[in-house]
């Protein structure tokens, strides 16, 4: 694994991410586009508490036990994620390419990975969630930047 294309990559896409959750307004977090989905404000939450917990995991093999409390104001939120984003890389970037080999299964046993693995779903998870993110804001009528812009 190149951790170098690793990081741009991933950087790329926090970056892409991060200015698609600045169109959401506070006042819609409640919003939802059906009865079974997130809201719009655990959406936003979910992408940056996911982000930490997935590369903790990476690092320990599970899961951390607590979540950090959920944020309702967009420029908190992105600053919050911002600030994760950054831990995140540095603990990936502090992994040796025998422990990237190193399985880890914090999805259960039969589901065991390795960390590079983990690392890559981790901007997979990103990825999905982010265009499900930019759905989200433009069914609900809010100005979105371009997808890819």
């Amino acid at each position: 694994m190149n951790m170098d294309s690793l990081v741009s990559n991933w950087r790329r896409i926090h970056k892409q991410t991060t200015k698609i959750m600045a169109a959401a307004p506070n006042d819609k977090y409640d919003w939802k586009p059906a009865d079974s989905a997130m809201t719009l404000g655990e959406l936003m939450n979910h992408l940056w508490i996911a982000e930490a917990g997935l590369v903790a995991a990476a690092k320990t093999g599970i899961f951390p036990k607590e979540a950090p409390p959920q944020i309702n104001d967009t420029a908190e939120l992105i600053a919050a994620f911002d600030k994760t984003h950054e831990e995140a890389v540095a603990t990936a970037k502090a992994f040796t390419a025998e422990e990237l080999a190193e399985t880890v299964a914090p999805f259960g046993p039969d589901k065991a990975m390795p960390r590079s693995v983990l690392l890559n779903l981790t901007l997979e998870h990103e990825i999905h969630h982010r265009g499900q993110l930019y759905t989200y804001l433009r069914i609900a009528d809010c100005e979105c930047p371009p997808l890819f812009g």
